[in-house]
C-alpha cells in the first residue's frame, strides 16, 4: 500500500485512499507537514471522482493548508472547478494568507485563463453564471435588493423603501454621474460592501441636511418669536 493517502490521492488511487480511510489513522481532512491534505491532491490533479468519495466521507471542500489555499485554489482545469462549486460547494470568496481568492490566485499565475475567467465572474453573478442560466436568476442588483429586508417594524426600526420620482436638486450631469456610480459599484467585487458604504454616506448626509433643516427652523422660530 501507499506509503501515504497524500500521494494515492493525487495518483488517484481510490482503492488505496479508501485502505487508508478505513484503517481509521487518518481522514479525509488530514494533512501532511504543510496543510496539505488528500482534498487538495485530488483537487489539484482533477481527480473528480475521488472528490466525490472524500466529501462523502466527511471531507471538508474548504479546507485549507499552511499558506490559507482552499482546495480550489490549486485547481487546474475548469471542468473540476465547476464541480466543486456547482455540486460540493466550494466557497470560492475564501482568501488565503496573502489575500487572494481562488480566482485572484490562478488568475496571477497566469497559467489557466479560462479557469480564471470563471472563478472570477462567480464573484459577480454566483455560480449560475458560468453554465446555462438559471430561470430567474436576476443581475447583482436584482439579487441585492432581494436581500433586503422586508418593509415594516424589525428589531425597533422602521423600514420603508421610497422611490424617487425627480431629483430637483440634481442637474442632468450630476444624475448622470450618480447612476454611473451605482453601476460600477454594483459590477465592483465587492458590491455588497460599496454599496452599504453609499447607504451609510446617503445615512449621513440625510441626518445633516435634516439637522440643518431643524435649526433653520429653530432660528425662525425664535426670530418670529
Amino acid at each position: 500500500m501507499v506509503s501515504n493517502i497524500w500521494v494515492a490521492a493525487a495518483d488517484n488511487q481510490i482503492d488505496v485512499v479508501k485502505q487508508h480511510l478505513d484503517s481509521g489513522k487518518v481522514s479525509p481532512n488530514s494533512s501532511d507537514a504543510n496543510g496539505y491534505t488528500a482534498i487538495h491532491a485530488a483537487a489539484s490533479y482533477g481527480h473528480v471522482g475521488l472528490l466525490r468519495l472524500l466529501i462523502q466521507r466527511g471531507g471538508n471542500i474548504n479546507v485549507q493548508d499552511n499558506e490559507g489555499d482552499t482546495p480550489l485554489h490549486h485547481t487546474e482545469d475548469l471542468a473540476t472547478a465547476k464541480v466543486m462549486v456547482e455540486e460540493f460547494s466550494a466557497d470560492y470568496k475564501i482568501k488565503n494568507e496573502d489575500g487572494l481568492t481562488a480566482g485572484q490566485y490562478i488568475e496571477e499565475e497566469g497559467e489557466f485563463p479560462e479557469l480564471a475567467n470563471y472563478l472570477r465572474s462567480l464573484i459577480h453573478d454566483g455560480p449560475e453564471s458560468s453554465g446555462e442560466s438559471v430561470a430567474g436568476s436576476g443581475s447583482t442588483s436584482d439579487q441585492f435588493i432581494a436581500s433586503l429586508p422586508t418593509p415594516g417594524n424589525v428589531d425597533g426600526h422602521e423600514i420603508r423603501y421610497t422611490m424617487e420620482a425627480d431629483a430637483p436638486n440634481l442637474t442632468p450631469e450630476e444624475e448622470a454621474e450618480k447612476k454611473k456610480k451605482i453601476e460600477a459599484i454594483l459590477n465592483s467585487e465587492n458590491p455588497e460592501e460599496a454599496l452599504r458604504e453609499l447607504v451609510r454616506n446617503a445615512v449621513h448626509d440625510g441626518m445633516a441636511q435634516f439637522r440643518a433643516e431643524a435649526e433653520d427652523g429653530d432660528n425662525k422660530r425664535q426670530k418670529s418669536g
